[in-house]
């Protein structure tokens, strides 16, 4: 897996998750909370995020994982 396909995959599976609500995610990340709700609904893709917050979508999806 190249390491486009694993940061998508990554991020797309922390957004696919009820459990961490977008709040939750907001407060840990400071990625928007309309950007994630936005992601959630299908209306914004993952592929139109800034490398910051894919970035850190990604850490804290990684760091989530390892708990």
């Amino acid at each position: 897996m190249n390491a486009y396909n694993e940061l998508y995959k990554t991020i797309e599976k922390l957004i696919k998750n009820t459990d961490i609500s977008s709040y939750q995610i907001n407060k840990d990340t400071g990625v928007s909370y309309g950007n994630i709700n936005a992601m959630r609904r299908g209306e914004r893709s993952i592929e139109n995020l800034t490398i910051k917050n894919a970035e850190k979508l990604y850490n804290y999806q990684k760091s989530a994982e390892k708990l």
